[in-house]
């Protein structure tokens, strides 16, 4: 099973998106942005096997342009970058 993915690209260099579990399954996704240090975010879900379902189901469906636009539109919302 892949349990990460990393993008490169110019304006964020590297995303790390990866699927894991702290206390829920999860998918997080890690960038640093310029000017900061690194930055995460996550999607987490309901701690069963259909939670994991739809965890491992998000997560395979992530593309790079997809993280590019939920970065782009959190950094906005935060911080107005």
């Amino acid at each position: 099973m892949v349990f990460a993915k990393l993008f490169e690209n110019e304006k964020y260099v590297q995303i790390l998106v990866k699927i894991d579990s702290d206390e829920s399954p999860e998918v997080r996704t890690y960038f640093k942005p310029e000017g900061l240090g690194v930055c995460s975010f996550a999607v987490a879900f309901e701690d069963s096997d259909d939670g994991w379902d739809k965890a491992e189901a998000y997560f395979e469906l992530l593309t790079e342009n997809q993280c590019i636009k939920m970065i782009d539109s959190a950094m906005n919302d935060l911080i107005g970058l």
